[in-house]
């Protein structure tokens, strides 16, 4: 009896090893399941229906039929249509606000569950067909299908429909596999194995392609839904077969060589006496939420979170760490591909190990290229982010992005940290334009002086006529100080991303302030005591004792030309300010006409709040004295 026992035992051990089965004890750490809270979100549950989270850029969008001020009650569930929200965090970890997902999806139809794409700019849609009715077990119930969204110019907007949608069965409940792309969704089509079956689809070339029924290891004569497939081979999914803790359980099943393998309930923790479905985990598996109707709950149906320092998924915890950033400008790369390749060592001569005066050989080693097994591609998130669990040995790493260099180098399981700091060298160079002009007359500069500092060492400023253009690699950034006889010296940043590749660089000329009235050409004098009050171009007496003395000016001066220039502080519309400076410029020429001086001999210009004179431009707090500064009167020679 001892030794049939044995031959049981080790025939279980060794189909789990044939098949790619797991068990609960290998799936579950119960050290780090019993020390963590499964908490009840409250910033979402209501005492309505709450579930089937979803992660979403800094929070999580789940469905949710608490009722809006005119919502349309399904009288089948007696609860209103069901819409999509979102739940979202500070940058402390915090959900501090909850509102509509979006208030494109206008439709009077139940929305929801979703799935998003690893960019999240396509949203695979539970929903209903509008208008679609059709007999379940003598009800009218509503079709539900699948549709596809795209993110474009801050709108979701209907891409195309799922092409299994039907009027006679249900497409639903969405997970999107990158990796594969392949999506795997609910269904009631004919032919499963039981009242709902989990499928998958592929999508290439623009085309759905490869439908498969997930199998009897996942599917049963009863219901399978809410699918998660999590690092594109672990998949959570919800089913209520006779056996579970009741209603709908959570269930683990995961893929080897394209099949699935049976299928291991989460257990007392994540299951109860009621439904429990929905399960999402994040990247790096310490943090997940799930729905459940158990007792204790706020509502119907709720969402709970839970997450911890280590997995509470033991298989996750052997996972490794990459971030993949520009070389240049730090910043993160996302949807970088990632492979990893395993390998064996070979000598490249003899393996013998020779003695030669007293020193051993090197023996050098290479790779045997047929031994390399690469593995299915890898795409870092928005965060340039990815994980991935490898099993004990070496591995070439290979690293692409589109404008990058590929990267490579190799993984030793036993040296290395678990966390790959990968930084990628740009390829592609961008060509930058751009021209120098004088600020008032727009006309090109000559002779420019042009000092770079930043960029690589190859980068030279070409100039071609009146043009000067640079090339630089992508990501890269560059200052330009540029300066001239009779101009201000000015600095530019050129940054791929923020710069134009065309653009014109204004240059300010010098002005020659002087204290006295002005005789030479190009002096320029601010008149005391001309300062306006705020909105006016009224002159006060003040105002008028000092013209009186550029009216003597100009009367001793009978050759002297004047432009009066007149400006404003940045208060109010730049439209408006632009005619209150002119007025004030016209203000002051009726004056000097007035007192005798020809009007041939002054120009009356206004500028506006185009050239302050100190930091109070728009959205600066300064006082009204400050403000003063810039509403003044200029005299210039011509």
């Amino acid at each position: 009896m001892k030794m049939k026992k044995y031959i049981v035992i080790l025939f279980l051990m060794l189909s789990n090893f044939l098949f790619g089965q797991i068990d609960y004890t290998e799936l579950i750490d119960n050290g780090i399941l019993d020390s963590i809270k499964f908490e009840n979100l409250e910033i979402c549950n209501t005492e309505y229906l709450e579930f089937s989270p979803m992660f979403y850029d800094n929070g999580i969008v789940y469905v949710s039929s608490k009722p809006k001020a005119k919502s349309r009650i399904d009288k089948n569930i007696d609860e209103a249509f069901f819409t999509l929200r979102f739940a979202e965090k500070d940058s402390l970890g915090r959900f501090v606000n909850d509102d509509l997902f979006s208030y494109d999806l206008k439709l009077k139809t139940h929305f929801g569950p979703c799935a998003f794409s690893q960019d999240e700019n396509t949203m695979f849609l539970s929903r209903n067909k509008k208008g679609v009715r059709r007999r379940d077990n003598g009800e009218d119930v509503n079709t539900f299908g699948i549709y596809i969204y795209k993110f474009k110019d801050g709108f979701w907007v209907l891409d195309s429909k799922f092409p299994l949608n039907s009027d006679n069965y249900n497409v639903f409940h969405p997970t999107w596999d990158e990796a594969h792309s392949r999506l795997i969704f609910a269904s009631d089509m004919p032919g499963g194995y039981g009242k709902t079956d989990l499928y998958s689809i592929k999508y290439e070339n623009g085309k759905w392609i490869g439908l498969m029924n997930m199998g009897p290891s996942v599917n049963t004569d009863q219901k399978e839904a809410f699918p998660f497939i999590y690092n594109s081979k672990y998949l959570f999914y919800a089913s209520d077969v006779t056996g579970g803790k009741g209603g709908f359980d959570i269930y683990f099943s995961k893929e080897v060589d394209g099949k699935f393998s049976t299928r291991v309930n989460l257990g007392d923790k994540f299951n109860s006496d009621n439904d429990d479905f929905g399960l999402v985990l994040s990247p790096d598996a310490l943090e997940g939420y799930f729905s459940s109707n158990k007792m204790g709950g706020k509502g119907k149906d709720d969402i709970y979170r839970f997450e911890s320092d280590k997995s509470v998924f033991r298989i996750f915890n052997s996972f490794y760490t990459v971030k993949v950033s520009d070389k240049l400008s730090e910043k993160s790369i996302s949807n970088a591909k990632i492979t990893f390749s395993r390998y064996k060592l070979i000598a490249k001569n003899s393996p013998k190990i020779a003695k030669l005066k007293g020193v051993e050989k090197e023996i050098i080693y290479t790779i045997d290229s047929k031994s390399i097994v690469e593995s299915a591609p890898l795409f870092t998130d928005k965060k340039g982010m990815s994980k991935v669990k490898l099993a004990p040995g070496a591995y070439i790493v290979k690293v692409t992005k589109e404008g990058y260099l590929p990267y490579s180098s190799i993984l030793n399981t036993e040296i290395n940290e678990r966390f790959l700091d990968i930084s990628l060298e740009p390829s592609v160079k961008d060509k930058f334009e751009f021209s120098f002009l004088d600020s008032e007359t727009k006309m090109p500069i000559e002779n420019i002086n042009i000092e770079i500092e930043g960029g690589d060492a190859l980068d030279k400023i070409i100039k071609q006529g009146g043009k000067y253009s640079l090339n630089l690699l992508r990501g890269d950034r560059v200052k330009l100080t540029a300066s001239s006889d009779d101009y201000k010296k000015k600095e530019i940043l050129i940054e791929y991303g923020s710069t134009p590749s065309k653009f014109d660089i204004l240059m300010e000329k010098v002005k020659k302030y002087v204290e006295y009235l002005p005789t030479n050409k190009g002096e320029v004098m601010v008149l005391k005591d001309i300062l306006y009050k705020y909105n006016s171009d009224k002159l006060n007496q003040k105002a008028k004792r000092e013209l009186n003395k550029l009216v003597a000016h100009l009367k001793s001066h009978k050759d002297l030309k004047i432009e009066l220039s007149s400006y404003t502080d940045s208060r109010g519309r730049k439209a408006y300010n632009q005619l209150l400076s002119e007025r004030r410029s016209k203000s002051v020429k009726k004056y000097l006409i007035g007192k005798g001086i020809d009007t041939s001999r002054i120009k009356a210009i206004g500028y506006g709040e185009s050239k302050l004179k100190n930091h109070c431009s728009d959205g600066v707090k300064c006082s009204d004295a400050e403000h003063a500064v810039n509403r003044r009167t200029e005299v210039k020679v011509l």
